[in-house]
């Protein structure tokens, strides 16, 4: 048998082969049948951001406004006053002009200037690296650390006299903090409320409700929580 008659022999042989082998289920020649039903699957919303889908109208109107000989200037200007309608509807609707937006953009919680534990701990580092000497260890950022004073106002050797008046709620309850003068007059109340749970801190600045500075002289705080618990410091006020 020479070669041509080799080649014809096996080409004969594939194509009677092939076409049955298609037919098989399974097999790679086998076209996917596309089907136009919704699964399940097709319907549940997984997290994470969504996928923004768009009309075949969309794109060709974004595709016919791309071939346009416009400068990208004119374009801006143009997505500019498009955006410009919207903020202004918005406005409207919530009735505020530009200074009470600012102002109320402004309002920005206190505790978004704390730093975090992370923060902290970087803090620390980069003390003890700038403070660091080869072979000895001069600075040390860790172990306790109690301030003189505390150790004095816990041994009974001396008595906390300032302005800050600090304590902790373990329920939500009515809270009632006053300052008063020796002679029992309310001299200016700093809250009065109900809080949640949680430390807090109060800072008296030495004025009463009038907002007129108080001689110097001793104060007493005090600390009313729920009709039960009440909480006295005394405040030495120093001008």
């Amino acid at each position: 048998m020479d070669k041509r008659a080799f080649y014809i022999f096996w080409v004969g042989l594939l194509l009677v082969i092939l076409p049955s082998f298609s037919q098989q289920s399974g097999a790679p020649f086998r076209d996917i049948e596309k089907s136009s039903k919704t699964t399940p699957a097709d319907t549940i919303i997984l997290p994470g951001p969504s996928l923004l889908r768009f009309k075949a109208e969309q794109d060709s109107n974004y595709l016919r406004a791309k071939r346009l000989p416009t400068p990208p200037s004119a374009r801006f200007y143009a997505d500019m006053k498009m955006l410009e309608k919207q903020v202004l509807a918005q406005k409207k609707l919530a009735g505020l002009s530009d200074q009470e937006i600012a102002k109320k953009n402004m309002q920005i919680s206190p505790e978004l200037f704390l730093p975090s534990a992370q923060e902290l701990t970087l803090y620390q580092y980069g003390l003890m690296q700038s403070q660091s000497v080869p072979f000895l260890q001069i600075y040390k950022p860790y172990g306790l650390k109690v301030p003189l004073s505390s150790i004095a106002t816990f041994l009974g050797l001396a008595e906390d006299v300032s302005p800050l008046l600090e304590y902790d709620l373990d329920v939500e309850t009515d809270v009632k903090v006053s300052i008063y003068s020796e002679k029992a007059i309310l001299v200016a109340t700093i809250f009065d409320g109900i809080q949640a749970p949680g430390h807090y801190r109060y800072y008296w600045n030495g004025k009463d409700d009038r907002g007129l500075r108080q001689p110097r002289g001793d104060y007493i705080g005090e600390i009313q929580i729920g009709r039960t618990k009440f909480i006295r410091k005394r405040i030495r006020l120093e001008n």
